[in-house]
């Protein structure tokens, strides 16, 4: 089975050829100023994954109080210069890569990609680069983390059967190094997978952020992404909504 459920945020579980994939695990009510909004998930594979993906070193992606409610087993790949941050929270296969690096696990590869996004880690850490990744095995998925639109993008596309792009933010605003729905859709036109599905909306909000339409950016992705690329099918994932793939 392969199965692609949205946990929130930027959080997604992947379930690839017996492999269970989490991306940029962020399992908190609340995050610095940030507060979740919906749910939690209920059901397995959470808490037990045997990879964990990093994008970047951002407080809502790279989360230590919830890198401590892994099980100590996950495999943690994540960009190079963070490895001693991860091994804080307890884990201890901890892997750094660059653009271009291939990590085996199980039947799946994991190659680590570009993105266009500001990696510093507030307050003093220093800046490091933000990373996607390509998940190969029977299907083949892009998990984009957090990025812009980026020159090598069109080097991603090809045979992809999923791609998770996120949509927004979680403030009044959406600063640079993010997409936003259009630019997302144009990514989308871009990368050409069979799927596409929106991620990093509708689930974290800072105080005074308007969150009482939610959805928006999600729905606002669909609707422009069949200008985009009317081939390319949209999946709009709920957290705690899954599909098969």
């Amino acid at each position: 089975m392969n199965r692609i459920g949205f946990v929130g945020h930027a959080t997604v579980l992947l379930e690839i050829a017996g492999v269970r994939l989490l991306t940029d695990p962020l399992l908190r009510a609340r995050v610095a100023h940030l507060r979740r909004i919906v749910a939690f998930p209920v059901g397995g594979g959470l808490t037990d994954p045997h990879v964990v993906l990093i994008s970047h070193a951002h407080l809502d992606h790279l989360d230590l109080p919830s890198l401590r409610r892994l099980a100590p087993s996950a495999r943690v790949i994540l960009p190079r210069g963070w490895a001693r941050l991860a091994r804080r929270a307890g884990l201890r296969d901890v892997i750094e890569v660059e653009v271009g690096d291939r990590v085996s696990v199980g039947h799946v590869d994991v190659v680590a990609t570009a993105a266009r996004h500001d990696g510093h880690r507030l307050p003093l850490l220093p800046a490091h680069r933000a990373l996607g990744y390509v998940v190969e095995g029977p299907r083949r998925v892009y998990f984009a983390g957090d990025t812009d639109l980026f020159e090598e993008m069109d080097d991603i596309a090809g045979e992809l059967d999923v791609a998770l792009l996120p949509v927004a933010g979680w403030g009044r605003r959406l600063p640079p190094g993010h997409l936003d729905p259009e630019r997302a859709a144009r990514a989308v036109a871009i990368l050409g997978p069979r799927y596409a599905v929106p991620i990093h909306w509708g689930t974290y909000a800072a105080p005074g952020a308007h969150v009482e339409d939610a959805e928006r950016p999600a729905r606002e992705f669909a609707r422009l992404a069949e200008t985009y690329a009317p081939e390319v099918e949209v999946r709009v994932l709920h957290p705690g909504e899954h599909v098969e793939v």
